[in-house]
């Protein structure tokens, strides 16, 4: 038996008993329409270009070398209450919490006695972060780089008035000098290295305007780091403008692991929103707000799911008024129903096999939704010319 002759059979059998093939086919369409309700849905720039091009290959090798695109949590404040303030202390602890599960937060310094919010739990178990950088861990790194730089010039210094002292007391044993006389020496040549060096760190401490050892709440050494004296009060320095970007605003900088999972990545957003709003990290006069291309990627996927419905509603609407008007009874709204069934199966299918929506995807469902109805129309156009020339019903629907 041909191809042909078996299609005609199986249409004539279609034909004389419709409904052994309209009701498996209405139950399918409301399971296709149910798991395409459950598709999800990606915004990302990765759906937008090939991954065999070289620009996708840059954009992989650059993030996992400094991690993904950051989320970044713009700080709205005055400058000056933010890190001259107690404000500094709740700043340093978010980012602190943000850094969770990283080489980071292992050095930055805890209140054992204050434990971090429950969020901050989370986000150490879930790992998000690649690095954070924001105004309190900028600051702690400085003050912590300043005070190990000193300790080791001072350590250098004692070490060489010690060579210096033992120097000075050998050449005076071989003059012949006392034991007294030895250590005479050996003091005064110590005391003039030890002398030296403290002229040096005069020196620094007058042309820096440091009058004390760096501390992270001292309003003068902050001071001093982040705003420009040659400019009005408040102002930040050109150079720190990724931290600082205006005289009300700061931000921290947070870098996502590139191997996050999208449900990972959306978690962690999630986890980010629930720790600015946390009282723990409360600013005296300002307020948080979570951004970033991951967030709005986020933000973008979930609002596809949610108009995917509508945009095929609204185009099933169209589709219907222009059956209404253009095709003649009975079975005006049939194209559509075929196209609705074919576009509600293949979503199903796409689920099933754990596809996703994508932007393209998106696009492109209005016009496959036309071209469904544009085939069908023309299937039935070409059945109710063989019927009119006497074909029967399955022969009919063979030559269609």
């Amino acid at each position: 038996m041909n191809a042909g002759r078996f299609f005609e059979r199986v249409a004539g059998v279609a034909v004389r008993w419709p409904w052994l093939v309209i009701v498996p086919i209405v139950a399918l369409t409301g399971a296709g329409i149910f798991a395409a309700t459950k598709l999800d849905t990606s915004a990302g720039t990765d759906t937008l270009v090939s991954e065999g091009s070289s620009e996708f290959k840059a954009t992989e090798d650059f993030h996992e070398k400094f991690g993904d695109e950051p989320v970044i949590v713009l700080v709205k404040q005055d400058l000056r209450k933010l890190v001259l303030t107690k404000d500094l202390e709740p700043l340093f602890e978010l980012e602190e919490c943000f850094a969770g599960g990283t080489q980071l937060a292992q050095v930055l310094p805890r209140k054992e006695k204050e434990p971090l919010p429950a969020v901050c739990d989370r986000i150490a178990q879930l790992r998000p972060s690649h690095s954070v950088f924001g105004p309190g861990t900028f600051l702690y790194l400085s003050v912590a780089g300043i005070q190990q730089a000193l300790q080791g010039q001072i350590g250098g210094a004692a070490q060489q008035a010690r060579a210096a002292a033992d120097q000075a007391r050998k050449e005076a044993a071989k003059r012949g000098a006392s034991s007294e006389e030895q250590e005479q020496a050996a003091n005064a040549a110590a005391q003039a290295v030890l002398g030296q060096f403290q002229s040096s760190l005069v020196q620094v401490a007058l042309e820096y305007g440091i009058t004390s050892l760096p501390r992270l709440d001292d309003p003068n050494f902050v001071s001093r780091v982040v705003f420009d004296e040659s400019k009005p009060a408040g102002t930040p320095k050109e150079r720190f403008g990724y931290l600082f970007p205006s005289k009300d605003a700061a931000q921290i900088i947070v870098r996502l692991r590139p191997d996050l999972a999208e449900a990972e990545r959306q978690e962690a957003i999630s986890l980010f929103k629930q720790a600015v709003e946390d009282p723990r990290f409360r600013l005296s006069d300002g307020s948080y707000v979570v951004t970033g291309a991951p967030v709005v990627v986020d933000a973008g996927a979930r609002e596809l799911r949610n108009q995917t419905l509508l945009l095929l509603g609204v185009a099933a609407l169209v589709m219907a008024l222009t059956l209404l008007l253009i095709l003649p009874r009975p079975l005006r709204l049939l194209p559509l129903g075929v196209a609705v069934s074919a576009g509600a199966l293949t979503l199903g299918l796409v689920a099933l096999f754990g596809g996703s929506l994508t932007v393209g995807a998106i696009a492109m469902l209005p016009v496959l939704v036309g071209l469904a109805v544009d085939y069908a129309i023309q299937f039935q156009a070409r059945f109710n010319e063989a019927r009119g020339e006497g074909a029967a019903p399955g022969r009919a629907v063979a030559v269609a």
